[in-house]
């Protein structure tokens, strides 16, 4: 199973009064794990892997938002 970093970006909340100027940017996001499912639409990574099959921490993320994938080579 590939090990990726994906940098990526999301949505970002403002939540309460705002008053003059305020960020209104999208969050960059950085996510490493391990890559579970890819398709023309979504990017699935999980935290964990067990010798199972069975994945924790999910986290699946919208191909439009991607910036970069890169694989981890680890000695």
């Amino acid at each position: 199973m590939k090990k990726v970093i994906v940098n990526w970006l999301d949505s970002n909340t403002l939540h309460g009064w705002q008053y003059g100027e305020y960020l209104a940017e999208l969050a960059q996001c950085e996510t490493i794990g391990f890559m579970v499912e890819e398709d023309d639409e979504r990017l699935v990574i999980a935290q964990t892997v067990s010798n199972y099959g069975a994945h924790m921490g999910i986290t699946i993320i919208a191909k439009g938002c991607i910036k970069s994938i890169r694989e981890l080579r680890i000695k």
